[in-house]
């Protein structure tokens, strides 16, 4: 370690050097990383391995930290298209969305799902933020989805799962499609349940 490597971790302060952590740790999984270790996460963060273990007394502390911030971002990408534009507009605003919060998700999501089963904290946070997802899509298409006064509650669901990380995972990961091409299975998928 050089002396200025040295002296930027002692002048960093706990905020900073707990964010670090997290930012090091959620880069590691997005490039596909999914089970770092300390010394390597500590190497990202430009922090000593003690330093997680001060910041984060346990595994699942640095997890649900990391859930938190990554769930802040997909939130960010949330948007609710004008429900008043015509249906194949709001359908196309909805299959960017779906791409832009995939390619963010794409390896978190994954291991998050996996820690869901185990760290209630992680299981929470997710599902808040699939809430969020699930809400814009019902006043997107609040048009389509009512029936007799209210939302059509198995309907959206199928809208749901058509745009959410699990179809274009399979797409994608599983069955070798393209962004585009999925996009294009997404958005035609929509226009059946809705059109």
């Amino acid at each position: 370690m050089n002396e200025s490597t040295a002296g930027a971790r002692r002048r960093r302060n706990p905020e900073q050097t707990r964010a670090a952590i997290i930012a090091a740790l959620l880069a590691a999984i997005q490039d596909g990383e999914l089970d770092p270790t300390g010394r390597r996460i500590a190497a990202r963060a430009g922090v000593s391995e003690r330093s997680i273990f001060v910041h984060f007394p346990g595994r699942d502390d640095l997890r649900v930290a990391v859930v938190e911030v990554q769930s802040e971002r997909v939130e960010a990408l949330i948007a609710t298209p004008d429900p008043r534009l015509p249906l194949a507009e709001r359908i196309d605003a909805v299959v960017r969305q779906s791409a832009a919060i995939f390619a963010l998700q794409r390896n978190p999501r994954l291991l998050g799902l996996l820690e869901s089963h185990t760290v209630p904290g992680v299981d929470e946070r997710m599902r808040l933020t699939d809430r969020r997802i699930r809400d814009a899509l019902a006043r997107t298409f609040a048009a389509e989805l009512t029936v007799d006064g209210g939302i059509d509650e198995e309907l959206l669901d199928l809208v749901d799962a058509a745009v959410g990380w699990p179809t274009r995972h399979h797409l994608v990961e599983r069955r070798g499609r393209s962004q585009a091409e999925a996009s294009a299975a997404i958005r035609r998928t929509l226009f059946a349940l809705l059109g």
